[in-house]
């Protein structure tokens, strides 16, 4: 019978339990806190030379089960992550020490992680011990399902944590952290609606971004970073219309004009005041000003909406939501810089979902983007994460009548199911649609 009751999970659990470390700990993770009963109960991780350490998959997987008082023993295999028969006799080993009394109590071995080779002879080894009621249990990502051998339903695990597992829990599975805290909530949501609502007009969108290519170009340093509030121009303003570096004078459309004037309460027709915006949104820069209207806008549109779906769909239990989420270098000596980055990100359960922005008009650079999502994605939420794409992109350039978003998720259909990946472009940003099109992708991939 399935059931999503915690305590349903009681029936299952061992005191004993054995998990093979990979390379992504965070099914070992799930499994260790719904397999195991805490201060009582021991985690066996079977881990290789590529696994074990502090700053590896086994010592991060350690560190974070600590938290919730998992007791966790290492079993290591050096680099015989492919020889059967040294794995089997590490597992019975443990199990069965020579000259001392055998493991008490029940059993398991959840064979989710770690090699093909290590998931065989470790189930093997059980096997030839012969052992009295043992547990093998798999983690389904597709399902977000966990399988107990014997059982005719397997149990859903996409909310049975509890408490779930942050954010950084994720990240500090992977040896990683932000490098500044990212933003909870939607800074200027009205502003950003009118822009998305803009951007629906090709030829507005167009001009906007020409305004920000130049506009912005001296306000960065060599590195590309923004520069501190004191050397910026004083007063901190931009003017609306300025002329390129191929003499081309670009002004501020008339619509935009009306959305500084009516939304931020200013009335010059000639330049935005940066310090009345960065009070308005609460910005701690200049630069985050300009950062936020060179394309942050659009991160900020969608966690908005992002915040809508969690109040009309409080089922779907979703947590975490936050955007620009900037990850810091692990190497020490280059921590100063960021690794990489995800425009907008939200758990639900422990299944990621990332969302990468971008208002580019070139179908490249979009595709680029989708490509780097899913990598980053898969990289810390596993096979169970889903990434999205929200653009401003242009037809395919060969098939010009055809929707880009279509186009773009073909690129990607040769290595990731269609389900796992969604693009909505520009004419999916209309506001009475874009929540109810957001809320159908996490509907579609809530558990399936």
């Amino acid at each position: 019978m399935t059931s999503t009751n915690p305590l349903d999970w009681k029936n299952h659990q061992v005191d004993h339990l054995f998990l093979l470390v990979g390379e992504n700990p965070l099914p070992n993770y799930v499994a260790a806190r719904l397999l195991i009963e805490p201060k009582t109960s021991i985690v066996y991780l079977v881990q290789t030379t590529a696994t074990a350490g502090k700053d590896k998959p086994a010592g991060l997987l350690e560190k974070e089960l600590k938290k919730h008082n998992i007791t966790t023993k290492p079993i290591s295999l050096g680099d015989a992550e492919s020889d059967g028969d040294k794995i089997r006799a590490k597992i019975k080993e443990t199990i069965q020490p020579k000259g001392k009394p055998p493991l008490q109590g029940r059993i398991g071995l959840n064979y989710t992680g770690g090699t093909k080779a290590m998931a065989v002879h470790a189930y093997q080894a059980f096997k030839e011990l012969q052992l009295t009621d043992p547990v093998f249990s798999y983690l389904d990502s597709r399902k977000l399902a966990m399988h107990i051998d014997g059982k005719d339903e397997p149990i859903p695990v996409d909310l049975a944590l509890s408490p779930a597992p942050k954010l950084e829990t994720i990240l500090g599975l992977h040896n990683l952290s932000w490098k500044t805290e990212p933003i909870h909530q939607s800074q200027l949501p009205d502003i950003a609606e009118e822009f998305s609502k803009l951007h629906l007009k090709p030829d507005l969108a167009i001009i906007w971004r020409k305004w920000c290519d130049s506009g912005f170009k001296d306000l960065k340093d060599s590195k590309g970073y923004w520069l501190k509030d004191t050397q910026f121009p004083q007063p901190p303003s931009l003017k609306l219309s300025i002329t390129t570096p191929k003499k081309e004078t670009v002004t501020v459309p008339d619509e935009i004009k009306t959305i500084f004037r009516e939304q931020l309460g200013w009335a010059s027709t000639a330049e935005l005041s940066l310090k009345i915006a960065k009070e308005k949104g609460k910005f701690a820069t200049f630069g985050d000003v300009c950062q936020w209207l060179d394309g942050g806008w659009l991160e900020d549109y969608v966690l908005s909406q992002i915040e809508k779906v969690k109040i009309v769909k409080p089922e779907y239990h979703l947590h975490s939501s936050v955007r620009s989420i900037n990850i810091k270098d692990n190497d020490p000596k280059k921590n100063w810089r960021i690794q990489f980055e995800f425009d907008v990100a939200f758990l639900r359960g422990y299944q990621l979902f990332a969302i990468s922005c971008t208002t580019s008009p070139n179908y490249k650079d979009c595709k680029q983007k989708l490509f780097e999502a899913q990598l980053r994605a898969k990289q810390l939420g596993g096979d169970e994460a889903r990434i999205a794409l929200v653009c401003c992109c242009d037809p395919h350039p060969k098939e010009p009548n055809k929707k880009a978003s279509e186009n773009l998720k073909k690129e990607l259909d040769f290595m990731i199911e269609d389900s796992k990946i969604e693009v909505f472009d520009s004419q999916d940003l209309e506001p009475t649609k874009f929540a109810d099109k957001l809320n159908k992708w996490i509907f579609r991939n809530a558990g399936k």
